[in-house]
Formats: C-alpha cells, structure tokens, sequence
C-alpha cells in the first residue's frame, strides 16, 4: 500500500466504534494477524463452498449461495457458478455481479482474472504488473494463452514486437504480481463462530447510549418492528398475532394434480364452498396472446391443487396450432380435463372471490382460452395490493414479484422455474416438464397467493386499492389485448430515411474533426473533443465524459468542436429512436393482429404512474421533429380516426389546489396563459408587455420548480447567470405565496415519515431521505416536491380511464376504443360518427373525476395518426 496516503485521522478515531458496534448488531468478527480482509473473505469462501457441497451431498439437495458484500472488483477471482454460487454485491450500487460481470470488467472468465491482473498490475495496491500493458492487453493476451507459464513458455508467439519486447522484460514484475495480487484461500477459520444472530433492539440501545446516535437509532427500532411485522406492512399497524395463522400456517405440500373430472368436480364443489379461490396459470409464452394455456393451479383453505388442461386452440383471430394431440395425450404425458365450460361459469360467479398475483396475465390467457363471453367478476390482485399496501424499499432489490414476496412476507423460498423447466438453451416450456415438478411448482404459485392475499388484506388501504386500481384492471386488459395498429409501409420508410440521416451526420462529424473514427465509441469521440481539439474545461478534460449534458454544455461553444458536440447530440437521439422503435416496432407488431400490444405496469413508477413495455411507449419524445415523425406511424384502423384526450397543465393546477396559493389559482380561474401571467408577476411588467424570452423563462420556472429545480439548473436552461437565476425563483416565491410554505411542508413530511402522499392517500416512499449521502437526501427532498403532484396527475388519469372505458362499454361500444395511455394523455380510435361525441364526452368526463379549487381542462384533438391528433 505503498503508494496510498495515510489514512485519515478522523477514520482512525472511528474505528474503536466499530467493532462493538458489529458486536452489538449480532454479526460475526472474524479477524487473524497479519492477514488482510481479502485472504479472509477467500478463506471463508471456499471454506463455506465446501461445507455447502458436504451438505448438499448429504441431503441429496442442491448447493447453497454466498455473497460477498464489497465493492473491490478484485475480488471477481472469487465469482462462480455451479452447485455453490457466488456472487459480488456491490453495496454502493446496489448491483449483484457475477462471472458474467467478471468477463465484462476484465475480459476473462473469473478463474482467470488473477493472471489479467498480474500482467496489468494495480497502482493502488502498488503491484507493478507489466508497464506499458494495459487492461484490455492483458485480457487479449490471456484469452489467447490462457496464464502466466503459457504466455512466457510461447512468447514468440506474440506477433507485435513492441509487445513482445515489454513482456520479455517485465517476465519476473509479472510473476511477482500475481503472487501479490493472489487471494489466500487457505487459511483455517472457526466456523462455529459464525452464527449471525441480528438483535436490531441491541443495536439501537449502543446507538443511543454509546454513540449518543438518538435519530438513528429510533429508526431501527421502527425497522425492527416492521421486521416483525413481516417487513413493513404499510404504518406497520398489524398485529403479528393476525399474522401468526398465515405464517404457521401446515407447510407447503404436499401437493396434488387433479386428473379425472371427478376429482376436478370435488375440488369445484370446495372452491364454491369457501367462496373464495387462488389461481394461476401455467403457459408456454410470457406473451399472453400467444400462449398456450398448459394448466391451471388453484388454492383454497391450505389445500393447493394442479389441473392439466385439455389444449384448445385460441379463441377469436387466428387460431394457433394445437401444441398436443388432445384425444391422446395432454400435457406433460397425460390426458389434459376439458374445463372450458366450468371455468368459464366459475370465473362470472360473483360470489366466488377470485385470487391472483400479476392477474392481468391471467386474465388475457384465459380469455384467450374461453373465448369471447369470458368475464372475471369478484377478483383481487395480491400484486397489486402488495404495491399499493407496502413500502417498497423493505422488499429489497427483489421487488414485488411473487418469488420476493413469498421470501420477505411469509418466509418460504419458492422453487425456481429454472428448477423445473431449466435455463438457457436448455429450458423447455412448461407443457415438456414432468408431471410430479410441474405440480409441485404451479401449486406452490396458488398457495402463495392464497397466503400473501390473506396477509396483505391487513395492510390494505382501500381507497387506492378498491377506487383506482382494482377497477383498472379490466380496462388495462382491453387496451393491451387490442392494440395500436401501425403503418408498417410508412415505417420502413423513415427507418431508411433516418439511416441516411445518421450516416450524413457521421461523414459531416468526420469532416469537423479531419479524421474518420468511431461516433459511437465514448472512448474515441473523448480523444476527438478533449485532446485533438482541446475543447470543454479543464474539468471536463480531465472526467473524460461524452454524456449528454457535456455535449449540450460544448455544443454552447464556437468552433469545430461545438459544432461535433451538437451534431453528436443529434446523432444520438435519431439513432436511439430509429433502434428503440422504426426498427423494433417492426419486429413487434404481431402477425394475428397486425398491431403492436405494449405491456403496461400498473404502479410502473412509485409515484403510480404507469410505465410500459415491448414498446415503451412513455419515451417517445413529443417536442423534438423525429419523436413526432416516429408518433405519426401509429394509425387508427382503416376508415377511423385518432382522438387524443390530454389534460391541461394538470401537475401545475394541482400545485395551486395543493399550495392554496391565491395568485395561482387567479391565474387559472381566470384563464390566463400561466407561462405570460409568472413572467408578469415575476419579471414586474404588465401582462401585454411580455416577451417571449421572459415567458420562455417563466415557463422553465413553472414546471422546474415543481421538480425542486434550484438556480444552477434554470440558469442552464435559460443561459443567465446563477445570480439571475436565484433572483427569478425568489420573485417567483414573493409573488406566489404558499407555494416555498408548501415545498418546506413536503419536505419536513418525508424526513419525519419517510413518505408523501397524493390527493388521494396514495403513499410515495422516499427512503433516499435517510441516505448518509447529502445528494441522495438533497434528491429526496426534490421528489417530495413533485411526487403528491405526479402521483395525483397518476390517480387522476387512472380514475378517467375507468370512467371512459365505462362509457364507451355503455354507449358506443363498437365505435370507439381506448387504446393507449401517455403520461397526462389518452389516446383513442373512433370511428366517423363518434368523433363529434368524443370530443364533448371526454373533456366533461375526464375533468370530473376530480375536484379542485382551479378548473380541470382537458383538450381533445381528432388526426389521421397519433401525432396528428395531439
């Protein structure tokens, strides 16, 4: 460590802390004399792989997984798969890495970073390695020969003499800094002192009482006590003796498949007894509308059944080919049960509760399945209620997916899918695994949602819940189902026209720097900017980022390399539309429609609001000519026309209402243009006497402010200084009082709870707000700003969803159709004689779903495409 500075002495004071504070937490110590951190960790290792392979050999089970929590990527040698996994987690990032990630940093399997860093060495650890060799030379040089003794053994080999030459000279640096680099994997530990008993009440007590650290540790004890509440059910007020019966609950299994019908018939006759049913389907695709329903897995009072089903080919459009011969044998090598008229009846029994995790999957399988008099009435989502119900940062990394949840609210590890039906080229579909796996993995799917729908409806908070979510399922199944129709012709065409483009840049860019190189290569494209040209500051010569907001910032300048920097920023964005969605698009639209079906994520953001997927259509951009261009390629079906809904400036009006500031809410209730009245407030100059640039300022105020934008981001945006900038907010503040009182109310809200909430109760968990990093608070507290007012415009848009989808059923059922929601927008299509009722219907019924003391506008457009009508 020859190299490194000395240590700081405010570290060193620390550290007599640490250790009992370990202690205190219930966690292990392992420490030997003249033995780093890193010999111990691969000691302990690949002492706890063997002990894992000893058991797992004993059991007759599979091995066992480590994590090493560290964010040195040396310690990628240690990395592996097979019966024992390990695996990195870098902490800082939040990220697991493993031997893939291994490969991705060095260039080389784990076994064989040891020999990359032994020819690169490690200035920091003051290994030499060999000088002149870089990382990606000694990957090269070790994916040709493999280690050390080999390259030595065959350097005439390496064809560059320049090479050749460095590594002849540097043969015992390199040899010396592999033994240096190399982990100690061998040294004797005790295990037995490796119980980890976590005692969170005694880690708060030496908190308080030794570190005096009172905040702290009153937040532990809040966690612990979630933590004993099954990790954070919302306000953490359910009795664990409610809990208890869920929890305790007989096991898991044994399991049964249900292959006569009088055995279904039983099964039915208890489903109907209860009242209530968990379900899930097993299915050959992840796309709904291709898949093939397999079987169904059903849970009801503890007992979890699976129910091959007999293949039936789609119903409505095309029918897809039997994936079984049905009079022979079903799946999994057995007759499947024809259920079609059962299910069909059971799932529009209303007074049959129906049970499932992610159910608009479900949903659209079976639909798929019974065919077009299929209704699901009487249903709960545990997905849903589990995004609506918990603080999602108790749930980890793992997020809200059935595997996650089991294992954070019930204490069951599910079995993997992996496990049953294989990974990678060797998975097969579910239809090819055995009967006894297949039962055992579809039924456990029911019976965790069974469990984790009795549990979560303790937490539940029914006004989200009951009024927003659960009555959008079915209108977020009808849009996914029907589509968005494209014109495939018109795309073809302006992929090709943005190729053009893109090359045109690429030469143009090329001329600019006097050489041709690589425009997508950072690395290069730095070398261009920074060294050839010498542009940007000395900072940014020195940082070596080529990120947007450094191309924006020299693209200010004059010269060549401004004039690069734009360009790029301009390259960028074609390119990413033109593989994002001309290209992709094409490849998504689905043969048996002949539209594209994005996936939408109900709660796809904290704040509620939607995300979607295969295409995302959220990203799109709006203002710039190639986003548009790329808008114009969705069309309604031949004959009909786009209707796009969009509401007004709704996050500002809901800052006036949610503010009570009285200038805002003059300006809307007298319909002035918000953007001109700020400037006039702001700028001290009567309304007519505005000029564009004041208004185009007041405008960045507007919506930045309400994103906890400070001075130094508006004076980027508007090109002033941060002195001008810091005087524009402070008018902005004087002349619209309540507004900074509101901003101050959010703020204390999120430090002392860790949440916001909507209009509407919806909860907004900021846990960044108790970060040890002052930019991740500062970060928290910009959200707690924004967040009531985005997850509002989310509850609004939701409700107005329901409320069209609804009319539309009731009055023109065959003549329009919802078919896509964007942020504050909802786009239709309609045929002739319903483009007038749309355009009077949907501003009344999307403004009344809320009331605020400023009015609700929405504006309707009617184009030929999605553009068009915006």
């Amino acid at each position: 460590k020859a190299n490194r500075p000395p240590p700081d002495a405010e570290l060193l004071a620390q550290l007599p802390y640490l250790e009992p504070l370990v202690a205190a937490f219930g966690l292990p110590l392992v420490r030997q004399a003249g033995l780093e951190a890193d010999d111990l960790i691969a000691s302990a290792v690949h002492t706890a792989m063997h002990m894992a392979v000893q058991e797992a050999q004993a059991n007759s089970e599979g091995g066992d997984k480590i994590t090493i929590v560290t964010s040195d990527k040396d310690l990628l040698q240690l990395v592996a798969d097979g019966p024992v996994t390990v695996r990195l987690f870098d902490s800082l990032k939040d990220k697991f890495l493993g031997p893939q990630e291994a490969v991705e940093k060095f260039g080389v399997p784990s076994s064989q970073v040891l020999q990359v860093q032994a020819l690169m060495g490690d200035s920091s650890d003051n290994i030499p390695g060999i000088a002149g060799v870089g990382p990606k030379t000694a990957a090269e040089l070790v994916q040709q020969f493999g280690d050390l003794e080999t390259l030595f053994a065959r350097l005439s080999e390496v064809k560059r003499d320049s090479l050749r030459e460095k590594l002849a000279a540097g043969r015992d640096a390199a040899f010396l800094s592999r033994q240096l680099a190399s982990l100690k994997a061998d040294v004797p530990l005790d295990t037995t002192a490796w119980a980890v008993r976590v005692n969170l009440a005694q880690a708060a007590t030496y908190l308080r009482e030794e570190l005096e650290f009172k905040s702290l540790a009153a937040r532990l004890e809040t966690n612990a006590k979630r933590r004993d509440n099954l990790h954070g059910l919302s306000d953490a007020t359910t009795p664990p003796q409610a809990l208890s019966k869920v929890v305790q609950a007989d096991g898991w299994g044994p399991y049964r498949a249900l292959l006569t019908m009088a055995e279904w018939q039983d099964f039915l006759r208890k489903i109907r007894a209860a009242g209530m049913v968990a379900l899930d389907t097993e299915t050959t695709s992840l796309n709904p509308r291709q898949a093939q329903l397999v079987g169904v897995c059903l849970a009801v009072c503890d007992e979890a059944v699976y129910v091959p089903v007999k293949p039936a080919s789609r119903q409505g459009g095309t029918a897809a080919p039997d994936l079984f011969a049905a009079d022979v044998v079903g799946p999994h090598g057995v007759a499947g049960l024809d259920l079609q008229a059962d299910l069909l009846a059971l799932m529009a029994d209303a007074d049959v509760r129906k049970i499932g995790h992610n159910l608009k999957y479900d949903w659209e399988v079976l639909e798929g399945y019974l065919g077009p008099n299929f209704a699901l009435l009487n249903y709960d989502d545990t997905l849903l209620l589990a995004q609506a119900s918990l603080n999602p940062t108790v749930l980890m990394s793992g997020g809200f997916g059935l595997d996650n949840l089991a294992k954070q609210l019930l204490g069951h590890a599910m079995i993997p899918f992996a496990q049953v039906a294989g990974k990678g080229k060797a998975q097969v579909t579910f239809d090819q695994v055995p009967l006894a796996a297949a039962t055992d993995y579809a039924a456990e799917d029911a019976l965790a949602t069974l469990r984790l729908w009795q549990v979560l409806q303790a937490a539940l908070p029914h006004r989200v819940y009951e009024t927003i979510e659960r009555p959008l399922l079915p209108v977020l199944v009808r849009m996914e189902q029907t589509g968005v129709c494209v014109d495939a012709p018109y795309l073809r065409q302006l992929s090709a026209n943005m190729a053009t483009e893109l090359a045109a840049h690429e030469a143009q860019i090329h001329t600019l720097a006097g050489q041709p190189f690589n425009v997508q290569s950072t690395q290069q494209l730095a070398v261009v900017l920074f060294d050839t040209l010498g542009a940007g500051t000395d900072k940014q010569r020195k940082n070596r980022s080529t990120a947007v907001d450094v191309l924006e910032d020299l693209a200010e300048g004059t010269g060549p390399a401004a004039a690069i920097a734009a360009l790029m920023v301009q390259y960028r964005q074609a390119q990413k539309l033109r593989s994002t969605y001309t290209e992709a698009l094409l490849h998504q639209l689905e043969p048996a429609t002949g539209r594209v079906h994005t996936h939408y994520m109900q709660m796809g953001a904290a704040t509620g609001r939607f995300s979607s997927s295969e295409p995302n259509l959220q990203n799109i951009p709006i203002r710039t000519e190639a986003g548009r261009r790329v808008r114009q390629a969705f069309v309604p079906q031949a004959g009909w026309e786009m209707v796009s809904a969009d509401y007004s400036q709704i996050e500002l009006r809901l800052m006036a209402h949610l503010s009570g500031s009285k200038a805002l809410k003059q300006a809307f209730n007298e319909g002035l243009d918000i953007h001109t009245y700020t400037a006039s407030l702001v700028a001290g100059v009567p309304l007519a006497a505005v000029s564009k640039e004041q208004r185009r300022a007041a405008k960045f105020i507007n919506f930045g402010l309400v994103y906890g934008m400070g001075a130094r981001s508006l004076a980027l945006q508007i090109g002033c200084s941060m002195a001008e900038a810091q005087s524009w907010i402070d008018a902005y503040f004087a002349r619209y009082d309540g507004v900074r009182d509101y901003m101050e109310f959010n703020k204390r809200q999120v430090r002392e709870r860790g949440y916001v909430e909507t209009l509407f109760g919806r909860k907004v968990w900021l846990p960044e707000i108790h970060s040890a990093h002052a930019g991740l608070r500062a970060g928290a507290e910009r959200a707690a700003i924004n967040a009531p007012l985005q997850g509002s415009n989310a509850d609004i848009i939701k409700l107005a969803m329901v409320q069209v989808a609804a009319a539309l059923n009731a009055t023109r059922p065959k003549q329009a159709t919802l078919l896509l929601q964007v942020h504050d927008e909802l786009v239709l299509e309609a045929a002739p004689e319903a483009v007038e009722w749309l355009k009077t219907t949907l501003p009344k019924l999307m403004s009344q779903v809320v009331t605020l003391d400023v009015p609700v506008l929405v504006e309707v457009g009617v184009g030929p495409n999605w553009d068009a009508a915006h």
